[in-house]
């Protein structure tokens, strides 16, 4: 009997040993559990930095180059799915950058693809009502009036500025035809934007991904066209 109470005594200091400590775990359980949890962190990371890198991040509008289709300091959401499996389209809102410009990020309208000419026109419009006369602006894609009708309400142009000329390296007599795995973009406040204007076709390999809607402020939450 003597000698089984001793073996109870010593399995329960051994237990003691192996589960004291903080908390009631040894040393080696604890940097197990520690290690385990760091572990998850570092997985978790990876998984954000995944996500960010090839499906979807949030970026913020800085500058009037988008206004009135989106507001300066604006949170939207882009998504890369679409571009790793397409191309973009024309109407597309999308992330660039610029040539020699480094990483840094612009937000424009596509407006043209490879292979298409842009030219820029403008009329003058009689009001019916009124019978004044406007300068109504349009951009013209292989010859012919592009259709804005989609978004035309949020274009803006402010009132007696002139509209920026094409002047960017190839254009000839304001006319430019966008080279191969490039797009043209615009901004759609197009009388204070910089954009394929001044700075030519952007390749797509600069194009970072597709803006699908605004989500923040939150009174402003919206999909965008």
């Amino acid at each position: 009997m003597e000698t089984d109470e001793k073996r109870l005594k010593a399995t329960r200091e051994a237990a003691e040993r192996l589960h004291g400590g903080d908390f009631g775990y040894s040393k080696g359980y604890r940097f197990a559990d520690n290690a385990s949890y760091i572990l998850f962190l570092i997985g978790l990371l990876i998984a954000m930095l995944a996500v960010r890198a090839f499906i979807a991040e949030p970026v913020r509008v800085d500058g009037p180059s988008m206004m009135n289709t989106l507001q300066d300091t604006e949170r939207c959401v882009v998504e890369k799915v679409s571009y790793l499996i397409g191309s973009p389209k024309q109407g597309d809102i999308v992330i660039v950058r610029f040539p020699k410009r480094g990483r840094t990020a612009f937000v424009k309208r596509v407006i043209a693809t490879a292979g298409q000419t842009v030219e820029l026109g403008s009329e003058l419009v009689p009001d019916e009502e009124t019978g004044d006369v406007r300068i109504e602006h349009f951009v013209l894609v292989d010859g012919e009036r592009l259709d804005e009708s989609a978004y035309k309400d949020n274009l803006l142009f402010d009132e007696g500025w002139q509209v920026v000329p094409m002047t960017c390296e190839g254009s000839v007599n304001g006319r430019y035809t966008v080279p191969e795995g490039c797009i043209f973009v615009m901004g759609d406040h197009r009388t204070n934007s910089t954009d394929s204007r001044t700075v030519g076709a952007i390749r797509l390999y600069d194009v970072v991904g597709r803006v699908r809607g605004v989500m923040y402020p939150l009174s402003a939450a919206r999909k965008v066209n």
